[in-house]
């Protein structure tokens, strides 16, 4: 069984990088903080991409936020899945004292 509408990155990468601009843009690092902050924009990442109705799809949301000093940083993911049907999107933001990176999976179930 093949999906009716397949799950699309690009409307899904504007959503989490929107998400991510208006939510960090005055935030400045508190490590305390971070968890909640996690937890409030991947739930809303998840509300918005909900919307999009691709039917029969699963979402992970992964959001990580970390204090930026100037520093490089990478964030890798690895999964198995079907490429004809499953894919991802993401986003990242930075500012002055902080970045985020924020990641969606959607993989399909029959």
């Amino acid at each position: 069984m093949k999906p009716d509408k397949k799950f699309h990155s690009e409307p899904v990468r504007r959503i989490a990088e929107e998400i991510l601009q208006r939510s960090l843009a005055k935030v400045k690092y508190d490590g305390e903080k971070v968890p909640i902050l996690c937890q409030s924009i991947s739930n809303e990442i998840l509300a918005n991409v909900k919307k999009l109705d691709y039917d029969r799809y699963k979402y992970v949301v992964d959001v990580t936020i970390g204090e930026f000093k100037g520093q490089g940083i990478r964030v890798a993911s690895r999964a198995v899945w079907d490429t004809t049907t499953d894919s991802y999107a993401s986003s990242s933001f930075k500012n002055a004292t902080l970045f985020a990176v924020a990641m969606v999976f959607g993989c399909y179930y029959e």
